[in-house]
């Protein structure tokens, strides 16, 4: 018995020093080393955070924190693990997508616009013979219920066979500013060697300068057609010049004005994520299912809109703060 008590003080003894130790080490005076900033921000959320129109992380869910767009009817979608946290997870085997309801702070943009997001995909095949993965993959549209097209339009792109390790993202837009004869436009990025890696992408149009940056990975995007008169196959990067009509060639010999601002109208208050608006079950359009179209098949992540067109400066910042997990 004698024993044993000796060994039950010696252990409480060791305890204690030991408890007194990790106690000491720690440093009571000097508080946490601070994140150095990046762009001048600590983090991502805190880049033009007072017109940050929505914000999807899919955590695992498809909470918009602005709660901009709420009521999320997911069908068939899963998670993955994504550039930061949780990511949303396509399928090139079966259809999957969510229709989501959105406040007018989006559906009326009337102005300037940002949408940024990252993305991962093994590219578009060619949808000679129709199916899920094939053609032009939907990934994000602004419900227009009497058009073929949404508002915003955000998809893959059918592929160009001739360059097969090609991704083309395209941003299309349908305005409804009645200054405007040329209502739908567009740019095209050309991600060359991409597939099957992340990559972080911003479309920023802005509506003073009827211009449409494109970023990727924080830099000007280098390879950009599908806008009047660019040269096929791309060449041009850093951004695209929308007119309001026809500016008869790429350096506006007609002297045509400038898109301005983007007014979205005919909305009905609903979005997709995932895939077209006219490739919902039922369509929520007054169109219908297309052999070569589908919903998405890559994954994405931290899916962004602003209603200012984000500056150069900034969009670096994002993709950098993003990428460090803030």
């Amino acid at each position: 018995m004698k024993y044993n008590l000796i060994k039950y003080i010696s252990a409480a003894f060791l305890v204690g020093i030991f408890t007194v130790s990790c106690e000491d080490s720690i440093d009571k005076d000097n508080p946490p080393i601070p994140y150095t900033s990046i762009g001048g921000y600590i983090n991502s959320d805190d880049i033009a955070s007072g017109n940050l129109l929505t914000k999807l992380s899919f955590e695992n869910n498809l909470d918009d924190k602005m709660n901009t767009i709420t009521g999320e009817m997911p069908v068939g979608v899963t998670y993955v693990a994504g550039a930061k946290g949780m990511a949303y997870n396509g399928s090139s085997s079966e259809m999957r997508y969510s229709v989501g309801n959105a406040s007018t702070a989006l559906t009326g943009i009337n102005g300037s616009f940002t949408i940024a997001f990252w993305m991962k995909s093994d590219g578009s095949v060619d949808p000679a013979t129709p199916g899920q993965g094939k053609g032009a993959q939907g990934i994000f549209s602004i419900v227009r219920p009497t058009e073929f097209w949404g508002g915003i339009n955000l998809f893959i792109e059918n592929p160009n066979t001739s360059l097969p390790d090609r991704i083309r993202l395209k941003l299309g837009v349908e305005s409804s500013n009645s200054a405007v004869s040329w209502k739908g436009q567009g740019v095209i990025v050309n991600l060359d060697g991409y597939k099957g890696k992340w990559v972080h992408v911003v479309f920023a149009y802005d509506a003073a300068a009827s211009k449409c940056y494109v970023y990727q990975d924080g830099e000007p995007a280098k390879n950009l057609d599908g806008f009047a008169y660019s040269p096929a196959g791309g060449e041009l990067g850093g951004a695209a010049s929308w007119f309001a009509s026809d500016p008869g060639g790429i350096n506006n010999p007609n002297g045509a004005a400038g898109y301005g601002n983007f007014l979205m109208s005919g909305t009905n208050g609903k979005v997709v994520f995932g895939s077209h608006q006219f490739e919902t079950v039922p369509p929520l359009n007054n169109g219908s299912q297309q052999d070569w179209a589908t919903s998405f098949a890559g994954q994405m992540d931290e899916f962004r809109m602003y209603n200012v067109a984000l500056k150069n400066a900034d969009v670096i910042a994002l993709y950098k703060l993003e990428k460090d997990g803030r």
